[in-house]
């Protein structure tokens, strides 16, 4: 299941209450513009929601976009608890490990760059600790002069999930 909506009726689809709240805090910071620049979003206005947030710059090649993820949020980390490295903070796209098919949120990604406009996905996951929907809300963050996309700031709220556990595994905290 995924779905992609327009910047006109992502406000009236999202489900997840926290989703809700990142969306309404970058539509305001936007004002006229398309997006937000960095100097206009404040992750630290987002600390109820920065644990299931991610901040990715966007390193932009001829050949490909790859993005460094500067901030992980500690929920995000935890649902990576199983991974080598489960905080990719500093790491690129392409040297994180992902937990199932990364390409079509990579695609996702890599559309809101090129159109500089948000996306969200509503999709299944089947991570190492658990399966699931969850709904992900991509939201491009311009350079200073607004003419490309500097970073992007995503929200990752899990809808349903069923937990996986071994009884060997250690407890999550």
């Amino acid at each position: 299941m995924t779905s992609h909506w327009t910047i006109d009726k992502i406000g009236e689809q999202l489900s997840g209450k926290r989703t809700g709240r990142v969306w309404a805090y970058w539509r305001a910071a936007c004002g006229d513009a398309p997006a937000p620049t960095w100097d206009q979003f404040d992750l630290v206005k987002l600390y109820q929601d920065a644990p299931i947030m991610l901040i990715l710059d966007v390193l932009r090649t001829p050949e490909l976009i790859d993005y460094r993820y500067r901030f992980v949020g500690t929920t995000i980390v935890q649902y990576r608890w199983k991974l080598p490295h489960p905080d990719h903070t500093g790491m690129t796209y392409y040297e994180a490990r992902h937990q199932y098919d990364f390409k079509p949120v990579k695609e996702a990604y890599d559309q809101c760059v090129d159109t500089k406009s948000p996306m969200v996905m509503q999709r299944n996951f089947d991570a190492l600790d658990a399966s699931g929907t969850h709904e992900r809300l991509i939201l491009p963050i311009l350079t200073p002069d607004g003419a490309d996309v500097e970073k992007l700031a995503v929200v990752v709220e899990r809808q349903t999930e069923t937990k996986k556990g071994n009884p060997l595994d250690p407890a999550m905290f």
